[in-house]
């Protein structure tokens, strides 16, 4: 049974906008490369070609404050994170 919910323009241009955020690609965020790796290498096998590929960036943890290696992704593993692959 479907339901419906009336929204009013400000709340739909607030829903919109929070969208369109949530899957806002950055090419310039840094991401930690063992997650990357680990995610990619149980992914499906034209994206594992990706890992050779992937960066070596030194950063820091911003929890933690230790040195991680970090890398920068394409956009094709941005849509496979984010579960629109």
């Amino acid at each position: 049974m479907s339901k419906k919910v009336r929204l009013t323009e400000s709340e739909l241009v607030s829903l919109i906008s929070t969208l369109i955020n949530e899957d806002y690609y950055d090419g310039d965020r840094l991401y930690s490369r063992d997650y990357i790796v680990n995610r990619l290498s149980r992914g499906p096998r034209e994206l594992k070609k990706y890992i050779k590929t992937l960066p070596h960036i030194p950063c820091k943890n911003n929890n933690t404050g230790e040195d991680e290696i970090c890398t920068k992704i394409p956009q094709v593993i941005h849509v496979y994170l984010t579960g629109n692959y």
